[in-house]
């Protein structure tokens, strides 16, 4: 029976995946997008890849699909949990989870493009995916066992972990966004920035607003105690997080403190909220034909719709949008391994350890800036000759020239990479089984349709305002401390 089931489950990644893998050998044959940032988004595509396999396994219908496109001449029949359903899912998304995971361990300590393991992350295109279909082939004869275990252990606290970092990053983004307007509005003088960041801030509380009266409109009926408490408790909470914001002692010890870091954070755990609501799954059969109508648009088939759709792409461009900024800014999270020029950084190693929440610079310098940076002090010191200088200034040029771009030095961490990679396929896994609990007779799953995913969500945005209160109320409390 295993090996009956291992083959059908070979049959279906094939027919799945023949047209994905066709497409994306013949994208890494043709395209050729240089530099780290062509690296980037291949691993990005890859993502997206998996993620739109992993969708089409949440139930039966990728099955038909596939049927329908081949006008009936392939024709499966496979039982829930191995070729559709919850674990389904989850062996997709393992088979990229544990592909990063190699290729992380692979890349350990590599610090720039002439190492012999750099081409690991930035070639052999053809090889890797070539590894990922065969994890993914393997996947599907491992025991269901396994994958039950992963799933409620395993992928759940890996979802966790990539959640919070999420958060750090939308902490981080309305800070350095609020500090890069007000740094353009000084140095240019422009109205401009200005009211970017006046029109912004209001923007963000008419947002607020508007939802939270939705909310209370349409998601708030008598009888649903629990969106009530839901909606009141984001509307205080957000209120709370906004005074201390603009609090007098606040702002004297986090002179970055303000509405705009406040808005875009409020704007976002009321989205949160919002979301959480609109996904509620309907009372079902057994609570009884007298439960109150607490989210109108589930029984709405147009509405369901338009959620399945958008919400499958807007979730993965989202990851993909957080996974990519969250391993590029690796360095504010954790120490980056010195390189063989990283001496030369700076006098004072200390300023090279992590940047704290609070304080994004709006011109974070590379590795590459901080070694020109640091060879012209020394030139300048006599501490080295001035043909040094001219060295790297030619080394630069031919970097240029070739678009190798991390020559002299990664832009990013590579273990780390592969690690938010890692996690974020756990975290599109919870997502496309609405956190293990989809429902294998719908038609079509709709990401974020349960009372999981509601819980989540709505835990998410407290998170969120708790992070964000930590980072006003942390350099009161803890007055000792530089967070400059």
């Amino acid at each position: 029976m295993g090996l009956a089931l291992g083959c059908m489950s070979s049959q279906l990644f094939s027919c799945l995946a023949s047209v994905g893998c066709s497409c994306c050998l013949g994208a890494c044959r043709s395209i050729k997008i240089s530099g780290s940032i062509g690296t980037r988004v291949s691993y990005a595509s890859m993502f997206i890849l998996n993620s739109t396999i992993a969708y089409a396994m949440t139930t039966s219908w990728g099955i038909d699909l596939v049927k329908r496109i081949t006008w009936g001449f392939i024709s499966l029949k496979c039982p829930e949990g191995v070729c559709y359903g919850t674990l389904a899912v989850h062996r997709m998304c393992f088979s990229l989870s544990l592909w990063h995971l190699v290729l992380g361990l692979l890349t350990t300590g590599v610090v720039d493009s002439r190492h012999p393991r750099a081409q690991l992350q930035n070639g052999y295109w053809v090889i890797k995916v070539v590894g990922w279909m065969a994890l993914v082939v393997l996947s599907f004869v491992i025991p269901n066992g396994f994958f039950e275990f992963y799933s409620k252990y395993v992928a759940m606290v890996g979802a966790g972990m990539f959640l919070l970092v999420q958060l750090v990053l939308l902490v981080d983004f309305a800070y350095s966004l609020a500090e890069g307007c007000i740094q353009r509005w000084e140095d240019t003088e422009r109205p401009l920035w200005r009211n970017l960041l006046v029109g912004g801030t209001v923007g963000t509380y008419v947002a607020f607003a508007t939802m939270t009266i939705v909310d209370y409109v349409y998601f708030a009926a008598e009888g649903c105690g629990r969106n009530q408490f839901f909606i009141t408790a984001n509307l205080i909470l957000c209120i709370v997080v906004s005074v201390a914001a603009v609090h007098p002692r606040v702002q004297e010890a986090n002179l970055k403190s303000g509405l705009a870091q406040a808005g875009m954070v409020t704007a976002y755990a009321s989205y949160l909220v919002t979301s959480a609501l609109a996904g509620s799954p309907p009372p079902s059969d057994d609570e009884g034909a007298d439960q109150p109508v607490c989210n109108p648009l589930a029984s709405a088939a147009g509405a369901r719709a338009t959620m399945a759709v958008v919400g499958a792409f807007f979730t993965i461009g989202a990851i993909c949008y957080s996974t990519t900024n969250a391993a590029v800014k690796g360095n504010t999270l954790i120490r980056t391994p010195p390189s063989e020029y990283e001496p030369l950084a700076t006098s004072d190693p200390s300023e090279l350890g992590s940047v704290p929440l609070a304080s994004s610079s709006t011109a974070q310098q590379t590795n590459a800036q901080l070694r020109q940076s640091a060879l012209r002090d020394a030139v300048a010191s006599g501490a080295l000759p001035a043909s040094a200088l001219a060295d790297y200034d030619a080394d630069v040029d031919a970097d240029s020239a070739s678009s190798d771009d991390e020559k002299l030095g990664v832009q990013y961490n590579y273990t780390f990479f592969h690690i938010i990679f890692c996690m974020a396929s756990m975290y599109a896994a919870m997502l496309l089984t609405n956190w293990n609990s989809i429902n294998s007779s719908d038609h079509v799953i709709i990401i974020g349709r349960s009372v999981m995913a509601v819980w989540v969500k709505v835990i998410t945005s407290w998170l969120c305002l708790a992070l964000y209160s930590w980072t006003l109320l942390a350099p009161v409390v803890l007055t000792d401390r530089d967070w400059s």
